[in-house]
């Protein structure tokens, strides 16, 4: 996982082009934390993921039609709008109905593109993606991380970080949606 931390003074833990991800909208240095280790003490601890109570794939639906790595799949910036514009507005009212200035919010799966209302600013956004240009890009973002929840589902948040999820026009892409969703519990 990658977390970017926004600081005034950063110390780069890991050798990566900072350049790719800096956009106009950030207004400080980024510093990357690198934590993708397969065998770190985090992945070695026993899950806080909550308990399934139905699967809802089958192991066929669970199979991934193209066999490349999402790491490697994700490796290209996709900067590309995945709705129509109605779908965005309404999905934009919804939140702007829902969400409250003063809360968190994790926006899992995100990319370059928000649809979070440009009118409210909410106490922090958090972004999840698998590729750190596209989210750099996106200006709702206060923080993100890259994670591949097709290899693990357990996010390095406490309990009851946020006030929200969402997930917009990405679930389909999760190979253990409920193991996902348990966590996010």
């Amino acid at each position: 996982m990658y977390h970017i931390h926004f600081s005034p003074n950063p110390t780069p833990t890991m050798q990566t082009n900072l350049h790719a991800i800096y956009t106009p909208h950030i207004k400080t240095p980024t510093k990357i934390v690198c934590t993708l280790n397969e065998n770190s003490q985090t992945n070695q601890q026993s899950s806080s993921v909550g308990k399934i109570k139905r699967f809802v794939l089958t192991q066929e639906g669970r199979t991934k039609l193209n066999l490349i790595q999402d790491k490697e799949f994700y490796a290209y910036p996709r900067l590309v709008t995945h709705v129509d514009d109605g779908f965005i507005s309404t999905l934009t009212n919804l939140y702007r109905e829902r969400l409250r200035p003063d809360m968190e919010i994790l926006d899992l799966m995100s990319s370059w593109v928000s649809h979070l209302p440009n009118d409210v600013k909410y106490k922090r956004v958090v972004g999840h993606g698998m590729n750190a240009q596209e989210l750099a890009k996106n200006p709702r973002l206060d923080y993100f991380v890259i994670k591949d929840l097709n290899k693990d589902q357990q996010f390095e948040f406490e309990s009851c970080t946020f006030d929200a999820v969402l997930c917009t026009v990405s679930v389909q892409y999760l190979q253990q949606p409920e193991k996902v969703f348990a966590e996010v519990f």
